[in-house]
């Protein structure tokens, strides 16, 4: 059987480039963009709004507050403190340089470190299409990215989903780094599996990035075959593992009162009982499948002859989690330290999110409850479609498909990796019962990358098939991608 990936994930057009002046034009480029994305966000997205300008903010910027003041504990974890940390550390450099620091000076920082990372977001798609495709393509990335209105927006917002639409982007880039290679080194997937980390240290919904890293993983494995488990070891691996969990399971489903006892002790703001035993048994009947599944697959040797098993089964991609643990604790200690805390907090937020804004408000009348019920029952998959209509416009969203489309055709292996996360990141969104434009930003760097694809291809086949200005088909490219996010902006 043939290898799992293949080496062909980026363009040959990348592999023609010197790396050394690769990435000393796209630095300087980046770095430029960057300088000049910060100052344009600065001066039109309106430094003067009210304190707070979200209704999440108090949030992160009190919470920060109480840790650089030396109050090291956030005693708040409905989201991680990795957000909370790097704020407490600006404020306390800030208040050595400033002295005492007042609370517009505080929101003032958190608001600059949102548009530096969003800045960041920009400079870095540069950097990404440029090693994919050219410089030109590099730029309309980067100026897209600014006019994606949801991104522009959020920028000037101290809320969480910033950072972590900065990490995910910083992700991608080391991704498409790491594929443009032909030798992978080890460093590069500790430091993904280290972004990873400080992603779900910033935001919990940022897991979703580990499928993609799993996948990287697994092929890095199959590039040093020295780290490939003999066929008798995945066996043993597959039964053992197979075995555990159906033993986790059966204690599960003994002990479920018990554990749901326990779960409603965990917080006094009401969750619904209801919940808890569906997450419960949600969770009992899936490790069950899974661990008879693993079983099934321990015996069924024509399965574990096949090379690819394998590669996902190699002790290495723990090696891959360990790395990712050990980034979400540097970033967010007392997620783990409060433990019982943080799993309260957690469960309040997976509550929100799952079933919508009516059960924060158990507290509330029944004709209240109705109202924000109401309120919060907008069709997921709607919202997040026409948020990304209104950002990228039909063209865009055109020029995305194609560009997945083109990518498959050369069958990218990178494109794999790329889809993982935005598929993965597309159906939570499309499950969750309560929305938010905020919850999609991490979304629109990688589907910027897409359309980016898309265009590139389209002027490669002008320029070869009709033999026209190069200058002149980017330009009218520009002018058809950009026409909707640029009326959109503006509106």
């Amino acid at each position: 059987m043939g290898h799992v990936c293949c080496d062909n994930a980026i363009p040959t057009k990348v592999r023609m480039f010197n790396w050394a002046d690769l990435i000393k034009k796209t630095t300087f480029n980046g770095v430029l963009i960057f300088c000049t994305a910060f100052i344009i966000l600065s001066i039109f997205n309106n430094p003067g709004q009210d304190i707070p300008a979200h209704i999440d903010e108090p949030n992160v910027v009190e919470t920060a507050i109480r840790i650089s003041d030396g109050s090291l504990n956030p005693e708040f974890f409905r989201y991680p403190s990795g957000h909370m940390n790097i704020l407490a550390i600006i404020y306390k450099v800030g208040g050595h340089f400033r002295g005492e620091l007042t609370k517009e000076n505080y929101y003032s920082i958190s608001w600059a470190f949102s548009r530096a990372c969003i800045a960041g977001v920009a400079a870095m798609v540069f950097i990404i299409c440029s090693i994919n495709l050219n410089y030109y393509f590099g730029i309309l990335g980067s100026v897209l990215t600014l006019l994606c209105t949801t991104l522009y927006r959020h920028a000037n917002f101290a809320i969480v989903d910033v950072p972590m639409a900065f990490f995910v982007t910083l992700f991608i880039l080391i991704l498409t780094i790491l594929y443009s290679k032909s030798d992978w080194h080890l460093k590069y997937i500790i430091l993904l599996a280290f972004i990873v980390g400080i992603s779900i240290a910033m935001k919990y919904t940022a897991a979703l990035l580990i499928p993609a890293l799993l996948f990287v993983s697994a092929e890095y494995v199959n590039k040093n075959r020295k780290l490939i488990l003999s066929i008798k070891q995945i066996k043993k691996v597959l039964l053992v593992l197979g075995m555990s969990l159906l033993m986790v399971s059966a204690m599960t489903k003994i002990n479920q009162q018990s554990l749901l006892d326990y779960f409603k002790g965990l917080t006094t703001d009401g969750i619904l009982e209801i919940e808890y035993i569906r997450s419960l048994s949600n969770f009992s009947s899936l490790i069950m499948i899974f661990g008879i599944l693993l079983i099934f697959f321990s015996l069924w040797n024509k399965l574990i002859q096949n090379e690819w098993a394998g590669f996902f089964i190699s002790p290495f991609h723990l090696f891959t989690i360990s790395i990712v643990i050990i980034g979400f604790v540097l970033f967010s200690p007392f997620t783990l330290i409060e433990l019982k805390k943080s799993f309260a907090d957690f469960m309040y937020e997976y509550r929100h999110m799952k079933i919508g804004s009516a059960a924060q408000y158990h507290h509330l009348s029944e004709e209240y409850r109705n109202i924000i019920s109401n309120l919060s029952s907008t069709d997921s998959g709607i919202f997040y479609v026409n948020l990304i209509y209104n950002n990228l416009g039909i063209i865009g969203i055109i020029f995305f498909f194609y560009g997945i489309y083109h990518m498959y055709m050369q069958k990218s292996v990178y494109l794999i990796t790329l889809i993982t996360c935005l598929v993965l990141f597309l159906i939570t969104l499309f499950t969750w019962k309560n929305v938010a434009d905020r919850y999609a930003l991490s979304l629109f760097p990688i589907m910027i990358v897409f359309i980016m694809h898309g265009l590139f291809n389209v002027y490669k086949i002008i320029i070869q098939k009709y033999s026209f200005n190069k200058y002149l088909v980017v330009s009218l490219l520009c002018m058809i991608v950009l026409i909707h996010p640029i009326a959109n902006f503006i509106n």
